[in-house]
C-alpha cells in the first residue's frame, strides 16, 4: 500500500459533521463491480449517502458516497463485529491499537 508506518504517513481523509460549515469536494466514478472492492479495502469508514451540489448550488442528479469517520468504538463494534480477532487481522497485527488517531500524517501518493 502507500502507507508508511516508520515516518508515520498512515493517514486518510474522512468527514465528521460540523454545523454550519460546507465542505467542497472531488466526485469521481467507479465501476459497480469495484465497490465491493472500494468497501472492503476502505473498511474503517462510514459510508453515507449523499446528493451533492455544484459550487454554484445545482444538485447532482445522482447520489454520491462520503467516506466518514467512526469512533473507534463504532468501528470496533460496527465493523469488527466486536471481535478482536477480526479487528487483528485488518489492523492489531500491524500495531494499530486505535484507527483515529491524531499523532499521525496523510499518506503521500
Amino acid at each position: 500500500g502507500i502507507a508508511k508506518p516508520e515516518t508515520k504517513e498512515i493517514s486518510s481523509l474522512s468527514v465528521e459533521p460540523c454545523e454550519g460549515e460546507e465542505l467542497v469536494v472531488t466526485v469521481f466514478e467507479i465501476q459497480e463491480a469495484e465497490v465491493p472492492s472500494f468497501i472492503e479495502r476502505e473498511l474503517e469508514f462510514r459510508f453515507l449517502a449523499v446528493l451533492p451540489e455544484t459550487l454554484e448550488g445545482k444538485p447532482f442528479t445522482n447520489p454520491a458516497v462520503l467516506c466518514a469517520r467512526y469512533s473507534d468504538e463504532e468501528f470496533f463494534n460496527i465493523r469488527c463485529k466486536g471481535s478482536k480477532e477480526i479487528y487483528h487481522q485488518h489492523y492489531g497485527r500491524y500495531n494499530i491499537d486505535k484507527i483515529w488517531r491524531d499523532d499521525i500524517l496523510p499518506c503521500r501518493t
